[in-house]
């Protein structure tokens, strides 16, 4: 038998939040923020196109502010924790205006708190930790069906990794089994979820054959407008 849905967890960039199309609309938001906390500071662009992510030792291990502080290191730049940590929160900048929501999620995550379900979104974030993340959705007018926000960054660990998982299912007090990951990354998210016990759902229009992993997903949908008429049978499921 399978148990009764209580936890829908929710991917953020191209699940609930659509990226547009052209130039990158972060950059300049980031530039700005780094002027007005450093002045100018010829090394931000610099280190705004660097990957970071080649600096961790452990597949998916998050640690950015000392990632930051090496690579600063490297070119010419002392500066203690603190300091970082303000570079940091300078490239955390709030979500752009010109992103928007997919079609279909406001209506999927406020269905889903009509049913009485814990609601989390769980997003891979350089530099943006929880806090600065839920902001975004206080400013959709969504903070309160929102219940947990949980960031890589303030994870230490990136998805598919368990900790984003663990912590997600801690604050909702599900088990895995009661629990639902929504996203459009297969790896990430569905390859992520399923190792953790728990059911995904995959956001594609490409066939499921062509997914590279031996995990599948319980279900795939186009879109998130398909999502409650999905999860409305598991609502009844199980003791």
């Amino acid at each position: 038998m399978v148990a009764r849905l209580r936890a829908v967890l929710f991917d953020m960039g191209n699940t609930l939040v659509g990226a547009p199309d052209g130039p990158d609309p972060w950059y300049p938001a980031v530039m700005r923020h780094v002027a007005q906390e450093f002045g100018p500071s010829p090394w931000a662009e610099a280190l705004y196109r660097t990957d970071l992510w080649p600096r961790s030792s452990e597949p998916y291990r998050q640690e950015t502010n000392r990632w930051i502080s090496e690579w600063l290191r490297e070119h010419g730049q002392l500066l203690n924790d603190a300091e970082v940590e303000r570079v940091r929160r300078a490239f955390a900048a709030p979500l752009p205006d010109i992103f928007a929501l997919t079609p279909g999620a406001t209506e999927a995550l406020r269905w889903c708190k009509t049913q009485g379900l814990s609601v989390a979104v769980l997003t891979n974030t350089l530099t943006r930790g929880d806090d600065e993340v839920r902001r975004d959705w206080e400013r959709f007018g969504l903070g309160a069906v929102v219940d947990e926000v949980i960031s890589s960054y303030s994870t230490g660990w990136a998805k598919p990794h368990p900790a984003m998982f663990d912590r997600a299912l801690a604050s909702s007090g599900a088990w895995a089994d009661e629990a639902v990951m929504i996203g459009d990354e297969f790896l990430a998210d569905v390859v992520g979820a399923k190792r953790a016990g728990m059911r995904a759902v995959w956001i594609s229009a490409a066939p499921i054959e062509h997914a590279p992993y031996v995990e599948r997903p319980d279900a795939v949908i186009e879109s998130l407008l398909d999502l409650p008429s999905l999860l409305e049978p598991w609502l009844g499921e199980g003791p």
